[in-house]
């Protein structure tokens, strides 16, 4: 019937007196197009909202019962075919529609906790960065803050940390 539900996993409509994730799975298994999206910002359904898409893909693998790739699906590739958006290429030639996140699974990019750049138009414009601190278990006995903090991964000669 052509017909596409866009669910908003994070806050819902403003002034809707109840807040509960759309059936994604009974929907898409009954042939409905569902999509996924941020909603609104810091409205009265989501006070502190931060129209990100990936926390509403990361709320409906954690709420709804999707696997990650499914419910990255919604937000990137099945959003833009609902807002009939042609799909990315990532060519020479193309403009540049991309989200680059620094990480190693699709599970654990959708934690939040991974820096990202958003390139539009082949323009950066949004960079969020996340910074993964490790502290030694030797640090300042005074303190007992464990020493400096150290950026990225832990040495992985270095045994576990506490």
């Amino acid at each position: 019937a052509g017909i596409t539900v866009v669910c908003l996993p994070q806050g819902g409509c403003a002034g809707a007196e109840r807040r509960t994730t759309a059936p994604v799975r009974l929907l898409r298994s009954a042939g409905v197009r569902v999509t996924a999206g941020s909603g609104a910002l810091r409205d009265t359904a989501n006070p502190v909202g931060r129209g990100d898409p990936l926390e509403a893909a990361y709320l409906l693998a954690s709420q709804a019962g999707l696997r990650a790739e499914q419910a990255y699906a919604l937000v990137s590739t099945t959003a833009r075919a609902a807002l009939g958006l042609p799909d990315v290429r990532v060519e020479a030639g193309f403009p540049a529609e991309l989200l680059a996140v620094r990480g190693e699974r699709l599970s654990a990019v959708l934690s939040l906790a991974y820096s990202r750049i958003v390139i539009h138009g082949g323009r950066i414009v949004a960079r969020t960065s996340a910074v993964r601190e490790y502290c030694d278990s030797d640090g300042d006995a005074a303190t007992g803050l464990g020493g400096l903090p150290r950026q990225g991964r832990p040495d992985p000669g270095a045994g576990p940390r506490n």
